[in-house]
């Protein structure tokens, strides 16, 4: 069915565009914070040990001698053992409990970009070209920022908290083009 007149210009001419980007996250090692160099070779950027694996991620112990444990959870202020947190600042040598490298993963990218054009024609050689694009369109959390991941030197609050890693707000905005 050929269309003329209004619904021409009201139906026709329209392209839908997009781009769809899918990734895993990116590895990356929890600090022992504090310019902590447990090995003794200069670099102060050696890893924690693990105190309870089973603990949630995001509790952790540093060194504070004024509770009898030797060990404060900066989070809640109040004195833990390493069996009650998931990281726990490390001392001495590296051991069986200190953490490997890149052993976790920031969040990945789950991103729809869409692009919506029409085009009306403005006589033989002109036209004018509306268009709507959206960056990720549907809005979806892009965590792909590493999270503040010292065991100690990270403030109260942030220590692996994906939430202060969110950086995929949607994104819109509209054009017109005259095409001559």
């Amino acid at each position: 069915m050929k269309r003329s007149g209004w619904r021409k210009y009201l139906l026709g001419l329209w392209q839908l565009a997009g781009i769809t980007t899918f990734q895993s996250g990116t590895p990356f090692s929890v600090a022992n914070g504090s310019g902590s160099d447990r090995n003794n070779d200069g670099v102060p950027a050696d890893r924690p040990d693990i105190g309870n694996p089973n603990a949630p991620m995001n509790t952790r112990a540093i060194l504070f001698p004024k509770c009898p444990t030797g060990f404060q959870n900066p989070d809640a202020g109040s004195c833990v053992s390493p069996g009650d947190v998931h990281w726990v600042e490390g001392i001495g040598f590296p051991n069986a409990a200190t953490v490997g490298r890149n052993t976790l993963r920031t969040g990945g990218t789950n991103n729809f970009d869409l692009n919506l054009t029409k085009s009306i024609p403005l006589g033989e050689t002109r036209r004018l070209e509306l268009r709507w694009e959206a960056l990720n369109a549907f809005n979806h959390p892009q965590h792909v920022n590493v999270p503040p991941m010292s065991v100690n030197g990270t403030l109260t609050g942030p220590f692996l908290n994906r939430n202060y890693t969110d950086s995929g707000i949607r994104s819109m905005w509209v054009q017109v083009k005259v095409v001559f």
